[in-house]
């Protein structure tokens, strides 16, 4: 278990030009800062900083979220040789791009959404959460 993060879980973001990138990154921001998931640099692990691939190699429960179809993100863990089993993409699930400024309001649906969604895709495992902002892995 990680000391800080009680669920254990690693996240790691796109962080792109496109906004949807900079809201995937808010979205592992605010699960960090919420103590979900503990945030790993995707530029981290892209550059080979040892520490950071390491990590990502050893996790479980490493949540990728990328925020468009190119998939930055999951295309760096997979070329580690990891094959990525929580995968999310803001545009595939519903994440539209626009001009202006980060809608932390529209941050905050799309990190319901992905926690839900993480959730349901481990509730078969006795650590299985729900996604709702008090579940925590035993």
């Amino acid at each position: 278990m990680l000391e800080k993060y009680d669920t254990g879980f690693l996240v790691v973001s796109c962080s792109g030009a496109l906004k949807s990138g900079q809201v995937a990154n808010a979205i592992a921001v605010k699960m960090a800062e919420n103590g979900f998931a503990e945030m790993l640099s995707i530029a981290g692990v892209a550059a080979g900083v040892e520490e950071y691939v390491d990590k990502a190699m050893r996790a479980d429960d490493l949540i990728i979220i990328d925020g468009c179809e190119k998939k930055c993100a999951c295309k760096i863990i997979e070329n580690l040789g990891v094959t990525p089993r929580h995968e999310f993409c803001l545009a595939e699930l519903g994440y539209s791009d626009s001009d202006g400024p980060i809608d932390m309001a529209e941050v905050d649906i799309f990190r319901k959404k992905i926690k839900l969604l993480y959730g349901q895709a481990k509730s078969s495992s006795k650590y299985s959460v729900c996604g709702c902002e008090t579940c925590i892995r035993d």
